[in-house]
């Protein structure tokens, strides 16, 4: 094969791989399930069974609030560029059939991040009878440039964080 006929199919060649590869990337934001927006910070949303509230959003170094009986994944400090947040959740059961309380089902999110589920919850899973509430605490472990988190729920919206917890922004 000749030199020119190698340059000639290399300038094919390359522009027929970059344009299939932008075709691909703008398949896939054409694709992409669209993301249910959070409730605001202090607004209830749907969950299966009921409602759920944030009612605080603390850093962990704040208050130095951390739970009496910690965990192992608590008892060393955060690893650099993260910090510890405790959510304070409201859930209260509205449907017939009560709510099902599972810490496992909650996480948090962010906007191209990842996802995080809790070092340490109280209390235990447990089943929340029709008209009762149960107020639950969650405590993760969070990047400080973390953008738009949102606490994950099951069968809901998720609800947003605001960011008075981050410590690191600059």
């Amino acid at each position: 094969m000749s030199r020119s006929a190698t340059l000639q199919r290399g300038k094919i060649l390359v522009p027929a791989i970059l344009l299939v590869l932008v075709g691909a990337l703008v398949a896939s934001l054409f694709m992409a399930t669209p993301r249910k927006p959070p409730a605001p910070l202090g607004a209830s949303a749907g969950v299966t069974g009921g409602l759920a509230r944030i009612n605080g959003v603390i850093p962990a170094e704040a208050d130095g609030g951390m739970p009496a009986a910690a965990s192992a994944a608590l008892a060393s400090p955060p690893a650099e560029g993260l910090h510890r947040v405790r959510l304070l959740v409201e859930l209260t059961a509205l449907e017939e059939g009560g709510l099902a309380y599972d810490p496992s089902g909650y996480s948090v999110s962010g906007l191209g991040a990842g996802m995080w589920k809790a070092l340490w919850f109280s209390p235990a899973p447990a089943g929340v009878p029709q008209g009762q509430s149960i107020n639950a605490t969650l405590v993760f472990e969070l990047p400080d440039r973390a953008i738009d988190l949102t606490l994950e729920l099951p069968g809901g919206p998720g609800l947003s964080l605001g960011a008075a917890h981050h410590r690191g922004r600059g």
